[in-house]
């Protein structure tokens, strides 16, 4: 179960934050597979070869799905306008829409505003 959830906080989360539907479908589906398969275990590549290569529950674009978001990603994700990750695809090694680059994330954070911190 633990490298269920490590997939679901690492990958599903990450991607599909504009998706609740989607989500709770997904981790549904993720943690029965978990519960019918207790005793497997493997190392997280082996699980991501899995998922990825043998399993059709994500529906994303090849690369946006096997690409792994880290958290600064993340969160300028969740400050993109207009996200939506049907649209995310992977063009070389940088993310983009379907229809062309994604929009500048624009900062939230009110106290960053505030304190003139810039943005990295």
């Amino acid at each position: 179960m633990s490298i269920v959830n490590w997939y679901i906080g690492n990958y599903c989360f990450r991607k599909c934050f504009d998706k609740d539907e989607r989500l709770i479908d997904h981790i549904e589906k993720l943690r029965e597979f978990a519960k019918k398969n207790k005793g497997l275990k493997m190392r997280h590549r082996e699980f991501l070869d899995l998922f990825n290569d043998n399993m059709t529950l994500c529906t994303l674009e090849d690369g946006f799905k096997r690409k792994m978001i880290s958290w600064k990603v993340f969160v300028d994700l969740q400050n993109t306008p207009n996200y939506d990750s049907d649209k995310i695809i992977l063009k070389g090694k940088k993310l983009e829409t379907v229809d062309g680059p994604l929009e500048k994330p624009v900062e939230k954070c009110l106290m960053c505003k505030a304190l003139k911190v810039p943005r990295q």
